[in-house]
């Protein structure tokens, strides 16, 4: 076998794994009442966007734009498609292995390029029409950003994927202050017109990209971080689309171990007068306020929520919108609650008691709250506003 028939095998398992995690997610009724209208609705908000800005981008400068774009930089590295089986086999067939982890790096340098044409078409009628920018122009920006994120995604190649914590954090400094430097420096050369300058910073981007990736290119003595980086996004990818499904249990996350939590830790009574109410209520708040999952899924169905109220142009695809995300929002309130209180051994067999029916229904209508209000702003006060003041 070539190494090339390896690496498409490798890739098409890729996919194949990918394809069966979203599966199990987004079955056939998800996919015909949501999925579909969500494309359909896209492709002609998209297609409006030709003829009409939207009206929402008056209110984003360039330099917005700029910045926006400098967030979308991370999360990303090169991929080398090894496994760890093959630290028997492959490493007696150097040039076999070197050969699959060199076509992958190449088809992940094509994949970002790729990704940034789709995005430089996703934007193209705002650059157009709106900041009166021209196709040359857009395909510079879009070099400069692909350019530096295969930089940064080379120097999170050389990084040790297993830190975590602080040290992560405080490692990652560097990273993002030179990204930043380079970013800035982007943008005056292109506000001032110079082509010339923002070709080179591409070719600066790419060069460096190369040298950093010069080793895991030609070497197999990097296999240990090869596989790491593998794995670590296989794992990403799967945490990801499980936290979408509120059916599938998550596995918990390996953690320091701690005699007291962080919240709580002296456990006191949150309420005053006990009742089976409160005690009900004092559980989900203690449990869910000490997993960030609870709390990053909440604001997570909040800000999707928002985002598309704000993108979406017609009054009454908005008010769609509020009132899919209202309902889902229910259904993962109720899907927690079930989680943590009627199906915990100590407290399911209480799931017909009267408490228990207040406390559910007084936590969904306390979180409830705050996504009306969002709704109601982006849907109606915000448009009112506009239309009061102009000039904003």
């Amino acid at each position: 076998m070539s190494s090339i028939r390896l690496l498409f095998h490798r890739i098409k398992e890729n996919w194949n794994y990918k394809y069966k995690i979203i599966k199990t997610v987004i079955d056939w009724t998800v996919l015909v009442y949501l999925v579909i209208p969500a494309a359909i609705i896209t492709i002609m908000v998209y297609k409006s966007w030709w003829t009409d800005p939207p009206a929402w981008i008056e209110s984003v400068p360039f330099p917005l734009l700029f910045a926006v774009f400098f967030f979308l930089l991370w999360g990303g590295y090169f991929k080398t498609y090894v496994r760890e089986a093959d630290i028997i086999f492959l490493r007696k067939n150097e040039k076999l292995m070197i050969g699959m982890k060199q076509g992958g790096i190449i088809v992940s340098y094509l994949s970002e390029a790729l990704s940034a044409a789709l995005l430089g078409l996703f934007i193209s009628p705002i650059w157009m029409n709106h900041y009166g920018l021209n196709f040359k122009q857009l395909m510079l920006f879009f070099g400069i950003w692909v350019s530096l994120r295969w930089g940064i995604m080379a120097v999170n190649g050389q990084l040790n994927v297993h830190l975590r914590g602080w040290r992560s954090l405080v490692r990652s400094i560097p990273v993002v202050v030179g990204a930043a430097a380079i970013w800035w420096i982007s943008y005056e050369a292109f506000q001032s017109g110079s082509l010339l300058s923002v070709f080179l910073i591409v070719v600066f981007n790419g060069i460096v990209s190369m040298l950093l990736m010069k080793k895991r290119f030609t070497s197999i003595h990097t296999f240990e971080q090869d596989l790491s980086i593998d794995e670590k996004d296989k794992n990403k990818y799967t945490e990801m689309i499980f936290g979408l499904s509120m059916d599938i249990e998550k596995l918990p996350k390996p953690r320091p171990l701690r005699k007291s939590p962080r919240l709580y830790s002296k456990s006191n009574r949150i309420f005053k007068k006990r009742t089976q109410r409160n005690g009900f209520l004092e559980i989900f708040i203690k449990v869910a306020t000490r997993d960030t999952v609870y709390i990053r899924g909440y604001l997570q169905v909040f800000g999707v929520t928002a985002a598309a109220i704000v993108f979406v142009p017609p009054t009454w695809l908005k008010i769609t919108i509020a009132a899919t995300g209202f309902f889902f929002l229910n259904i993962w309130i109720g899907s927690v609650w079930h989680k943590l209180i009627g199906s915990h051994p100590f407290t399911k067999k209480y799931t017909g008691e009267e408490g228990y029916v207040k406390g559910k229904n007084l936590v969904t209508t306390v979180l409830s709250i705050p996504f009306l209000i969002m709704c109601a702003f982006n849907v109606w006060i915000l448009h009112m506003f506009r239309s009061l003041f102009p000039f904003f």
